[in-house]
């Protein structure tokens, strides 16, 4: 009981606390850097051509793309995977009712491509975060590079990966109850935890996660605004 109301009822709101602080510790160190001007030549000649530049490198890895063609596969790949994912959790809190009656999809379809689509992302997120592993063990350039962050970075995405696809094939969790819980948490309500020992590993993992990520380098998606920022400018 304690283990539940510990990563059920109290640990959320740290996780939000260290989330939001940490952002803003992070975000406050961009801006200082940002008086600092590095341009990289040749520029873009106006803001738009800046945006649209700084947009493609994160939308398609450009850079990566043009440097390391194999490495762009599985890091573009999982970012991809790891996004539908994340939109997929989504419906823990919300069914987008307003969506699926425009589409004319009824609750049967909507189980059923969410069953679909939810697995196949979580073991295309699988294999192609063990091949990131794989290839930072196996390749001796990647590996003399790597730290120690590096790995326990990779080691608690898998382990969330993990778990989580675990909770979904060898388990009948009901995802009604993990709604009703998640919205009620983020309006402050009280509501039952969910007691399923998968959902609460998994559920834990994920809130280490999510407090790991501003001390870490997985915030470097956001940090490609700031840093490209100052080698776009004029």
């Amino acid at each position: 009981m304690a283990a539940i109301y510990l990563i059920g009822t109290f640990l959320p709101y740290l996780t939000c606390i260290v989330f939001l602080l940490g952002i803003a510790r992070r975000i406050d160190k961009w801006n200082k850097a940002k008086s600092v001007k590095m341009t990289l030549f040749p520029a873009p000649d106006t803001p738009r051509e800046k945006w649209a530049r700084i947009l493609k490198e994160i939308l398609v890895f450009r850079g990566l793309y043009e440097g390391n063609k194999p490495l762009w596969v599985g890091a573009w790949g999982f970012h991809v995977a790891l996004a539908l994912i994340l939109l997929g959790h989504a419906q823990a809190v919300t069914d987008f009712p307003l969506l699926w009656r425009t589409l004319g999809v009824g609750d049967i379809e909507v189980d059923s491509i969410s069953a679909f689509m939810g697995g196949t992302v979580g073991l295309l997120l699988l294999v192609v975060g063990g091949y990131l592993l794989l290839r930072r063990l196996s390749v001796v350039r990647v590996r003399e590079i790597s730290d120690v962050q590096d790995f326990v970075g990779l080691f608690l995405v898998l382990s969330v990966i993990i778990s989580g696809d675990i909770l979904r094939f060898g388990t009948r969790f009901d995802l009604k109850q993990s709604r009703e819980y998640l919205t009620a948490l983020l309006t402050l309500r009280a509501a039952p935890v969910p007691s399923h020992p998968l959902f609460l590993i998994h559920f834990f993992l994920g809130q280490i996660l999510i407090m790991y990520i501003p001390f870490s380098k997985f915030l470097h998606i956001p940090g490609i605004f700031y840093s490209k920022s100052l080698l776009y400018q004029k």
